[in-house]
């Protein structure tokens, strides 16, 4: 079977992971040094051969490529065939000295080099892909001269070459003109490497590259490069037959590859009107988006049966465009907007359903779920203002009824409602391993995409909506739960919905929650903290209302980012030695572009007015149904009708009745995996004298630490047999003492161990260097 040297290079990346069993742990992640960049070209077809490669980026593109806080995640959760492999474009191999100098954005991974080992030549520098070709030591040994013109054709054509067999390159001597002559294997390519550069001046390819295109052109594709132009080539690609059809499939699925082709395709032009309905024209493509804007605007003045009929025409005439290569381009906005308008206007047709609160709560996760997430997502799908108008026009004409609709229902039921004081809370039992993460404004459907999320990731996640109490504000919500609203009252209704402390008839404070919690045996555990995992802890995370109130219809841009980061934090969590994760949150909200409709409550009425609901004057005669207040004491809360609001141009909001607004999701995650496992991390090991003080970062409940000359002998151990494995603290911190002076400046290994195993090592020399 032949072998290329693209599988060569797979085996040497994977054999880096190899290590020997009885004086090393085993390599959690083998580390890709790339200071220059050079091998950046060949990512893309080594991430479809390798599971486990991971690639650093500035911003998350997909589940393997992102930022180095993205990578962390991903290493710690992920599930591999090999030892993952993480690529460092732009991070060289010296970086990795010391933490003062290391890039800012992979500063998260330095740590990593004490658990994983590095892919490097011999003599610790970066491979570059001209070194491992010609290298005898670890590389491929071909004969590869070193001149200029060659180095630079090895990264020119460097994907050609991973291609090419290894034996096809062996015997000779390999110069630029044999891997340029590689190209001409893939016309197709060379065609649109050509095209792309818009003005036909073939870039900075060699006389001979040149020549060699120009040879095979007229006989493959029936073109001149030089008399016909680049101009001739789009006219033939978007007329399509023959080998052309072959050119605009490999230019739609590798279109990055070959950016500058867009620009060339704006000189095609329609000559006739069947060029007018030729899909391969962006001015067809700009024709379609135009009209469905106006379509979507036309809804606007439809009755609402009406308006649903065209908006389900308008979606079977456009949704297929959301997989074209203009939509992938960014150039079909509104075509993508479609499919999830498609899904909306589909769940709205099939109806939520449920003849009472249990049967209503089984339909909406069943299916009504959907409708909402649909809705944000046809919004957070455009950005241009003609665009956006366009979305809200279809969403106040079919969405906004469909919301109101369920809200009445809600409201007529409100006196039954399932929730209604503190004697129903739920019961939060502070569990050893069990940490308690609040997400403020975690609606239903959110939950929902969060559990399918944190599922993917191979986590277990178990499901269960409750119903909030009312009014669904933070301030009355978010501590009804058993036990810690067995120590609230409501003796008096303030104007931001505060129960108060039984024992002092105070009001609720985010201090006093907190010394709450702690009676009832949880811990507050900080943002940027993993804390005790054999404790109860409680912490918080999410921006979802925060960024609701601030930014209106516009959270939608936000909510894909928001999941993805609560979903980071619940993976640290469990990778940090936590049994099960909570997830809870105390209200969903309602969200509209363009505002709900207004309800007119003069303020003279009411002692605080908020945007769906209101303390009333006492006696005041204004109309709006009430209910009882959550917490007791008498009080009744006022609410909006429907979804409207006691304001004007209000985007998002919550404190009234509505199912989205009162339906809740709580998510208890476990790993399938024992926690004990989890990665630890030697974050810094400093001398002060003979001592050293080490931080931990990570699973580092149940560890212990050693200072040895042989990372695998307990034997070789240089601390005092009686105080010897010192275990970390709550926080990760530890301290080790080596108590002979003649081990001053021996080299030695810091290793953490987790039941009598190597799971992190550090080099160090005592006392300091």
């Amino acid at each position: 079977m032949t072998t290329t040297i693209l599988e060569q290079l797979i085996d040497r990346l994977r054999a880096a992971a190899i290590y020997n069993r009885h004086d090393l742990a085993a390599p959690s992640v083998v580390l890709w040094t790339d200071g220059e960049g050079l091998w950046s070209r060949a990512i893309p077809l080594l991430q479809d051969a390798m599971p486990e490669l991971l690639v650093l980026a500035p911003e998350i593109a997909d589940e393997r490529t992102g930022p180095s806080t993205w990578l962390r995640y991903r290493l710690a959760r992920g599930t591999w065939g090999h030892a993952p492999l993480v690529y460092l474009p732009g991070v060289a191999r010296y970086a990795f000295r010391g933490a003062a100098g290391f890039p800012e954005a992979a500063r998260h991974l330095f740590a990593l080099q004490f658990q994983g080992q590095f892919w490097s030549q011999q003599n610790g520098k970066d491979w570059t892909p001209s070194a491992f070709m010609s290298s005898k030591e670890g590389g491929l040994g071909l004969d590869l001269a070193r001149d200029r013109a060659t180095l630079d054709a090895v990264g020119a054509q460097l994907t050609q070459v991973l291609r090419a067999p290894v034996s096809s390159l062996s015997g000779r001597r390999l110069e630029a003109a044999d891997l340029h002559g590689l190209a001409a294997g893939d016309p197709v390519g060379l065609l649109l490497e050509w095209m792309a550069t818009s003005d036909g001046s073939h870039g900075d390819w060699s006389t001979e590259r040149w020549a060699g295109f120009k040879a095979l052109c007229k006989p493959t594709f029936g073109l001149n490069p030089d008399k016909d132009g680049i101009i001739a080539a789009v006219d033939r690609l978007v007329a399509g037959g023959g080998i052309w059809d072959q050119v605009w499939t490999r230019y739609c699925q590798a279109h990055k590859a070959f950016a500058g082709v867009r620009k060339a395709l704006d000189l095609a032009h329609p000559k006739d009107l069947l060029d007018g309905a030729n899909d391969r024209m962006p001015a067809t493509n700009r024709q379609q988006e135009d009209g469905l804007r106006a379509g979507l605007l036309g809804l606007s003045d439809r009755p609402r049966a009406e308006a649903l009929t065209q908006l389900t025409k308008l979606c079977g005439q456009h949704a297929s465009r959301a997989d074209s290569l203009w939509a992938d381009l960014g150039e079909a906005p509104l075509a993508r907007a479609v499919v999830q308008l498609k899904i909306l206007a589909e769940g709205i047709s099939a109806g939520v359903g449920g003849h009472d609160w249990e049967a209503l709560s089984a339909a909406y996760q069943e299916r009504g779920w959907a409708v909402d997430a649909a809705a944000w997502r046809a919004y957070a799908t455009v950005r241009d203002a003609p665009d956006l108008d366009a979305v809200t026009a279809a969403l106040r004409a079919v969405y906004l009824p469909w919301l109101a609709g369920l809200a009445e229902q809600v409201q007529g039921w409100g006196l039954s409602y399932p929730m209604a004081n503190p004697a129903q809370s739920p019961l939060f039992e502070s569990t050893p391993g069990t940490v308690m993460v609040f997400v403020d404004g975690l609606r239903c459907d959110l939950g929902l995409d969060l559990a399918r999320r944190l599922r993917a990731d191979g986590l277990t996640v178990e499901t269960v909506t409750r119903w909030t109490a009312l009014p669904t504000v933070t301030a009355t919500a978010k501590p009804a739960w058993r036990p810690l609203a067995e120590t609230l009252i409501g003796n008096s209704l303030p104007e931001g919905f505060e129960p108060q402390r039984t024992e002092t008839g105070k009001n609720l404070t985010t201090q006093t929650f907190r010394t709450l919690l702690a009676n009832h045996g949880w811990s507050w555990l900080e943002t940027a903290s993993t804390g005790d995992p054999s404790g109860a802890a409680w912490t918080e995370i999410g921006t979802f209302d925060h960024d609701g109130h601030a930014q209106g219809a516009r959270l939608a841009w936000r909510l894909d980012e928001e999941l993805r980061a609560v979903a980071l934090r619940v993976r640290e969590l469990l990778a940090a030695g936590w049994q099960r994760a909570v997830l809870v949150t105390d209200h969903g909200w309602l969200l509209l572009p363009g505002g709900l409709p207004k309800a007119d409550l003069p303020a003279h009425l009411t002692q605080s007015r908020w945007s769906r609901c209101a303390v009333p004057q006492p006696g005041a005669q204004h109309g709006f149904p009430e209910l009882p207040w959550f917490w007791g004491g008498g009080h009744s809360v006022v609410y909006a009708p429907g979804v409207s609001a006691f304001k004007l141009g209000i985007e998002y909001a919550h404190g009234g009745l509505s199912l989205q607004e009162a339906l809740t999701p709580t998510l208890t995650v476990t790993a399938d995996g024992p926690a004990a496992q989890a990665a630890v991390a030697v974050l810094s090991a400093e001398w002060k004298g003979m001592r050293l003080r080490v931080q931990l970062q990570g699973g580092f409940a149940g560890t212990l630490l050693d200072i040895r000359t042989q990372p695998a002998n307990a034997a070789s151990s240089l601390l005092d047999p009686e105080r010897r494995m010192q275990p970390p603290d709550v926080d990760g911190a530890a301290a080790v003492l080596v108590t002979d002076d003649r081990n001053e400046g021996e080299k030695a290994v810091l290793v953490v161990l987790r039941d009598g195993q190597v799971v992190a090592k550090q080099p160090v020399t005592i006392g300091g260097d």
